[in-house]
């Protein structure tokens, strides 16, 4: 049996899959199996997933009907026979060392999770080597990571991916993707915070996120983005009943994702022939001019806030 399952979710990815799965067998540590799960593409996505279980035994395919990312990870998660499960899309890629630096903390701290730093990029640049002996990272417990997702003290939004983690697989025996949504990571990394003791997160990024320019966070808002909402509006029911300690966090998070959908509606447009939509903005514009206040308290960055300030006032 592989130590480590790769999960990959393929769709429309046949310009970019060739550099992601060269990155995955590439890794130093070679104990792994990688999943790819070709998700109906239409494109010539799933002949290059054939064609790589050809040339790598440690590569699997299954073919599905299209159903989304989260039903891709779930028929990925069903058939996975390693110790360890990682997910990574089928745009980006990782650093040679990754799996190698991540399994090694995760047997030496016994942690059930260990999550590297993740950096975007608009083209593809080789990943810095790094020495395992100098990475620096820290040890948090659940509040801690919680605090972390809520990114109390600033951080950025790759908390809410799934992706740059290697997870303990007991950690997701009962756990399931929420299929035929788009925030499907937002659940799953609140999961992940909630279900594990302790999570090594790792300073350095070694996850490359491809920010795909025509992709589809510049496209239109529809129905679909308010999933995204929705998501947090979900998380934060669960902390009122669960955790209380933690309810203005979440409740935050949910005006955060409401001005971060609002931005996106002011800034890539959306179908104002769509009367639902159309009275969401109205409702959304209400909602964060009222929150203004609150909001600008919160730590983020600079340019955020100005965003906020022309969301509200322009």
């Amino acid at each position: 049996m592989p130590e480590i399952s790769v999960i990959v979710p393929v769709y429309n990815a046949e310009k970019y899959l060739d550099r992601c799965v060269k990155s995955i067998l590439g890794q130093t540590f070679s104990d792994i199996e990688l999943i790819l799960v070709d998700d109906g593409s239409p494109d010539k996505s799933g002949e290059l997933c054939d064609r790589w279980a050809k040339e790598d035994n440690r590569v699997r395919v299954i073919h599905q009907e299209n159903a989304g990312a989260g039903a891709a990870r779930n028929a990925g998660l069903a058939i996975a026979r390693g110790h360890y499960i990682n997910f990574v899309d089928s745009d980006d890629w990782i650093a040679p060392q990754m799996y190698e630096i991540l399994y090694k903390l995760i047997r030496r701290t016994s942690a059930p999770i260990a999550m590297t730093g993740m950096i975007s990029k608009t083209h593809y640049e080789e990943p810095v080597s790094l020495d395992i002996t100098e990475v620096q990272y820290t040890i948090k417990d659940t509040k801690g990571m919680l605090k972390r997702f809520f990114r109390v003290n600033g951080e950025d939004s790759s908390i809410i991916s799934t992706c740059g983690r290697l997870i303990d697989k007991k950690i997701l025996q009962n756990f399931r993707f929420i299929e035929g949504t788009i925030s499907e990571d937002v659940s799953a990394a609140f999961f992940m915070c909630v279900h594990s003791p302790k999570t090594i997160v790792i300073h350095e990024p070694m996850y490359i996120y491809f920010q795909n320019n025509s992709g589809v966070t510049k496209s239109k808002v529809t129905k679909r983005d308010f999933e995204y909402i929705k998501a947090f509006q979900r998380i934060y029911k669960f902390i009122k009943e669960n955790i209380p300690e933690f309810s203005y966090y979440a409740e935050m998070n949910v005006l955060r994702s409401q001005f971060t959908i609002l931005s996106k509606m002011k800034l890539y447009g959306y179908d104002k022939n769509d009367t639902e939509v159309k009275n969401s903005y109205s409702s959304l514009k209400k909602i964060v001019r009222s929150n203004l206040f609150k909001l600008m308290k919160w730590k983020m960055p600079v340019s955020r806030k100005i965003l906020l300030l022309w969301d509200c006032f322009l």
